[in-house]
């Protein structure tokens, strides 16, 4: 949680991320440990645990078990259907993915020695994939070439032995073939190697080179300042120029010389060229215009968008991958489609320090995360009841959008007001709201329209679409009633209602208002129980009722529970009759324990954690909305929690006895 991250940034990728400390005690970070705490009780009624978000529940200990990555950067297409996937970040260190036949492998690869310590996920955080036969090549972002030995390449459950590294440099692309393995460098020139001991043959005068692949004449066909260009192995210039790509974001070749473009521009497909001295363009996979095709941001095989990288196997069957940015928070889909363009398989992951929250006109059936829509039938089982039906986000129309780098885009919140949908964003660490409009129906694209900015963690949104914030220049707790649309589909704001704080507490850090009874939840810190670490709720959380009249009258106030590390909760929400809790790390030896309150009197009704859907166990949570409830028509209540370790958000069903 606390400060795990620092950010490297290089020309041609986003942030590259690195642990701040600690990286060689990977292994103890992210699976729980048994921890102390508050004494926790049973939960009467029946639960059980979902999940939604990932194709896969995430189960495993460290280092293994299935899961979609949180990011993609580069990928690579073996002959035999395999998908290898680069990426900067997973937080369980799932940085180069292997994919085939809707599976993934199970055992995360590890460098060892010195590599091991000196990039995120043992080793593996990377910026680009090759596989050579049996040899498969990662460039990680601490400038090593990594080696491994893969010992059947048609089986992703197979082993992967590391065999050593070599100082590469930082690189953007990479390809391999038969005797061949080409590096292109952020400093420039692409490297020549042997693949066999990865040893230098030459290096060419060559920059900008952002996208590499090798053809069956061992010439070099790149990305180079927008242009696909043609180069043989001494550096020189070869017949072959592509300049009427819009965006080009990676290249590939097959086995047959069939060259693929991800065209990341307006048009949003793949493109295929038969290489010659004058590459004729014969097919384009994928709609035209992606998300913008038919209605705007629905979901379809045939609808690309924010791609990665393409490639082919030996049966002409096509693999696409799609993460905006590259950035973490994206979006993360791997598509597969035979030569009739049609849908194989996918997998997805849509959720990485994100916290999604429930449509409120839905009853629980249909959730929005800060670039997707999702259906969701509550009763299916575990992890098969939630399904992406559209992306929000287009990155072509909108190419500001805070989304596309993650920024801000961790919690969301849906309003309906005035026929229109307001979605409200807000980051990890809270500072306030960006705003998104969506454009006219049928469209489910939404759009940066305004943000409400400032300090502090304490914000958050009523059932009117108004926005309370509780630390403020003046100390007083604000409240932005939602007055209009504007003409040009803005939202507007009243000027703030200020009110006091009550005397109970001495730094406020939530204000939640339930309009239902005119009631604000206050959550902080008092004289005798202060702050203990950054974004908590408080140490204790207070019901004050008639807020809104100006005689407040308090209700109760209740000692929040501590984890094993001693903090209280990260994040509340309320819902029916109840106020939900989640703690940071482990609490008895049970991770991300939901605890629960009654809202007429403060007193604790019990706990939930993780069920054996999702392997017992959750990453830590450090959004301060990370938690969002909602009471269904049926009297069933579903909690919806974020989860970090394994790319997903849990979904708790409870039905009180």
């Amino acid at each position: 949680m606390h400060n795990r991250r620092t950010f490297l940034k290089f020309a041609g990728l986003s942030g590259v991320a690195l642990p701040v400390a600690g990286i060689a005690f990977y292994s103890h970070n992210l699976i729980s440990r048994a921890f102390a705490g508050s004494e926790l009780s049973l939960l009467h009624g029946q639960y059980s645990t979902s999940w939604i978000g990932n194709s896969f529940a995430g189960k495993g200990q460290n280092g293994s078990g299935r899961w979609v990555q949180d990011e993609i950067v580069a990928m690579t297409v073996t002959d035999e259907g395999t998908v290898l996937t680069a990426s900067l970040w997973d937080e369980a260190g799932r940085c180069t993915g292997l994919y085939r036949d809707n599976d993934t492998n199970v055992q995360c690869l590890m460098a060892d020695g010195e590599a091991r310590s000196r990039a995120w996920g043992w080793g593996t955080a990377g910026t680009s994939v090759a596989v050579i036969g049996h040899l498969l090549f990662i460039t990680n972002t601490a400038g090593d070439l990594l080696q491994f030995y893969w010992s059947d390449p048609h089986n992703i459950q197979s082993a992967i032995k590391y065999q050593g590294h070599s100082k590469s440099g930082l690189a953007l692309a990479m390809a391999g073939r038969a005797e061949t393995l080409a590096l292109a460098l952020k400093g420039g020139g692409i490297q020549i190697r042997n693949p066999q001991d990865m040893s230098v043959r030459n290096t060419l005068p060559l920059s900008d080179i952002t996208g590499l692949a090798i053809d069956s004449k061992n010439s070099l066909w790149v990305i180079q300042k927008g242009q696909i260009l043609h180069y043989g192995l001494d550096g020189q210039i070869l017949p072959g120029r592509i300049g009427n790509v819009a965006k080009a974001t990676a290249i590939s070749i097959d086995k047959n010389d069939v060259l693929l473009i991800c065209d990341n521009g307006p048009d949003q497909q793949v493109l295929s060229y038969t290489l010659s001295s004058k590459p004729q363009l014969n097919q384009r996979y994928g709609v035209q215009g992606g998300l913008r095709a038919g209605t705007p941001g629905k979901m379809a095989a045939n609808k690309f968008f924010a791609l990665r990288g393409a490639g082919l196997d030996a049966a002409g069957n096509l693999y696409v991958g799609m993460c905006f940015g590259p950035n973490s928070n994206s979006p993360v889909l791997i598509r597969s489609l035979n030569p009739q363009q049609q849908l194989l398989w996918e997998l997805s992951k849509y959720a990485w320090v994100t916290a999604f929250c429930f449509d409120p006109r839905s009853d629980g059936t249909v959730v929005y995360g800060p670039e997707s829509i999702f259906s969701y039938e509550p009763d299916q089982e575990p992890g098969k009841g939630w399904q992406a039906e559209a992306i929000t986000l287009d990155a072509v129309r909108y190419p500001d959008d805070p989304r596309i780098m993650g920024k801000d885009a961790c919690s969301t919140e849906l309003r309906h007001l005035q026929g229109k949908r307001l979605l409200y964003t807000m980051g990890q660490t809270g500072g306030g709201y960006d705003l998104y409009a969506f454009e006219p129906a049928p469209s489910q694209i939404a759009h940066h329209v305004a943000s409400l900015k400032g300090d502090g963690f304490a914000w958050n949104v009523d059932a009117e679409g108004g926005i309370w914030r509780g630390q403020t220049p003046d100390q007083n707790i604000w409240h932005y009633a939602f007055a209009a649309w504007s003409d040009a589909g803005i939202p507007r704001f009243k000027s703030p209602v200020k009110y006091p704080v009550p005397e109970l507490f001495t730094r406020v850090t939530r204000a939640h208002y339930d309009s239902s009874s005119d009631s604000l939840y206050i959550g902080g810190y008092t004289a005798n129980k202060g702050k203990k670490s950054w974004g908590l709720i408080g140490a204790v959380v207070a019901r004050y009722d008639h807020w809104k009249s100006g005689k407040a009258q308090f209700r109760w106030a209740a000692n929040m529970p501590e984890d094993g590390h001693g903090l209280p909760p990260k994040a509340f929400d309320i819902a029916g009759d109840y106020l939900f809790t989640i703690a940071v790390f482990p609490t008895a030896g049970k991770d991300a324990v939901v605890t629960i309150f009654r809202l007429d009197n403060g007193a604790k009704v019990g706990n939930i954690s993780p069920g054996a859907a999702v392997g017992n166990q959750s990453g830590w949570v450090d959004m301060i909305h990370a938690i969002h409830a909602l009471r269904r028509k049926n009297g069933q209540y579903l909690i919806m929690v974020e989860e970090d370790a394994r790319g997903k958000n849990i979904v708790y069903q409870w039905t009180p006895a």
